[in-house]
């Protein structure tokens, strides 16, 4: 999932997908969903606030682009983004419980 949600940029340093991984057990594949959608939007609020800094309108010719997503904008959406899935543990171990397969030893 996050190979497919965050893309990488040509000549940019490989996203930390190791580090991904291992932070984000627990997570369902939504909440995965919103911690890439998070990191995604860190190069856009980056750009707002250097725009905001200037207060004067730039020309659509001079503007800076967005840029490639960081590992600090996955750590800010590690940070801004908590799992869901524990909240329903007991549904899911109680579902699995009335009709779970049962391997006996």
């Amino acid at each position: 999932m996050f190979e497919e949600l965050l893309p990488l940029v040509p000549d940019e340093e490989k996203l930390p997908y190791n580090f991904l991984v291992e932070r984000t057990e627990g997570y369902s594949g939504s909440d995965i969903r919103l911690v890439c959608k998070e990191a995604a939007m860190q190069p856009l609020r980056r750009l707002m606030t250097l725009l905001e800094e200037k207060q004067e309108v730039v020309p659509e010719e001079e503007l800076p682009t967005v840029g490639p997503i960081k590992h600090e904008d996955i750590a800010t959406a590690l940070k801004n983004t908590r799992p869901s899935a524990h909240l329903h543990a007991h549904r899911y171990e109680q579902f699995n419980s009335d009709y779970g397969s049962q391997i006996l030893l």
